[in-house]
């Protein structure tokens, strides 16, 4: 199902200079496409960095972009909930309002690795991190409304299987595996999320960008980098793609009263099944906010 159309494609002469855009995963690939079009539309952007120095530098790209200081570095380590919690205190401090939250961050982990919160890697990175800072500044959303929540999801996610008894993985572990299950909660908790939001005039919804050339699969190792990387590199699209992607749902009208729907690329396809069994939703729900202590 396609939504309402946008021939005109009007979003993309919108002036962004009153808008404030919080970016996770914006330094690199589609994300750094995203925000150099945000910044060159004069929106304020705070963007959620590990890596100071890396951040840094693309905050100061994007401000030459603007013509003036509109970008700023939040640090943020998407794999510590404490990170997180500093990053949205920093955010609420600074902005006093947030027009358009996006999550694109993301990982591939190459081996099983535990959190300092004791979570699994990529269900930490992947699912929590979002899941966790959507909460935080839902509250500045609301008094900001219109608003928006992207989610940066995979058409992996059909692939996505959920073992309530063992979400993180300590039987069965493996890449894929993490990934799709991640991806598979992240998509379940958006639809949950979108029902306790109407409303509210925020809207959330998730989104595969389709195949786009990123970093994501830097930390295979084994068969999956030898067969996943080079057909990477042969088949998948542009970051330009995937930014554009971005942008339309952030920007564009035709997404204006969408809510809680898997995009895929540019069409509203039905998700994993699973993610329409509304109890099993209802329990993954709860796992979650017990996983970053939201009560």
């Amino acid at each position: 199902m396609m939504a309402k159309s946008d021939n005109n494609r009007g979003y993309l002469n919108k002036d962004l200079s009153d808008k404030t855009v919080v970016f996770t995963g914006g330094t690199d690939g589609m994300g750094k496409a995203a925000v150099e079009k945000l910044a060159a539309k004069g929106a304020t952007i705070m963007l959620l960095g590990r890596s100071k120095e890396k951040t840094i530098a693309v905050v100061n790209e994007l401000n030459n972009i603007a013509g003036k200081e509109n970008a700023t570095y939040v640090p943020c380590n998407l794999a510590s909930q404490q990170s997180i919690r500093n990053a949205a205190t920093i955010i609420l401090a600074q902005c006093p309002q947030i027009d358009i939250l996006i999550n694109c961050a993301g990982i591939n982990a190459g081996a099983r690795k535990i959190t300092e919160d004791k979570m699994e890697m990529s269900w930490a990175v992947n699912h929590l991190a979002p899941f966790l800072l959507n909460h935080l500044l839902l509250d500045r959303l609301k008094k900001s409304a219109p608003a928006r929540i992207i989610n940066l999801s995979s058409a992996t996610e059909k692939y996505g299987n959920i073992s309530l008894d063992d979400i993180q993985l300590v039987k069965n572990w493996s890449t894929f595996r993490s990934y799709t299950q991640a991806k598979l909660v992240m998509n379940m908790c958006t639809r949950k999320m979108a029902k306790e939001l109407v409303g509210t005039g925020v809207t959330v919804n998730a989104l595969n960008p389709g195949f786009i050339k990123t970093n994501l699969l830097r930390d295979l190792k084994g068969w999956e980098s030898i067969i996943g990387i080079p057909y990477m590199l042969l088949c998948a699209s542009k970051p330009e793609v995937g930014g554009d992607r971005i942008l339309r749902m952030a920007l564009s009208d035709e997404y204006e009263d969408i809510s809680g729907q898997y995009i895929y690329e540019d069409t509203i396809r039905a998700p994993n099944p699973k993610a329409l069994d509304e109890q099993l939703v209802d329990k993954v729900w709860e796992i979650s906010k017990n996983h970053v202590g939201i009560r």
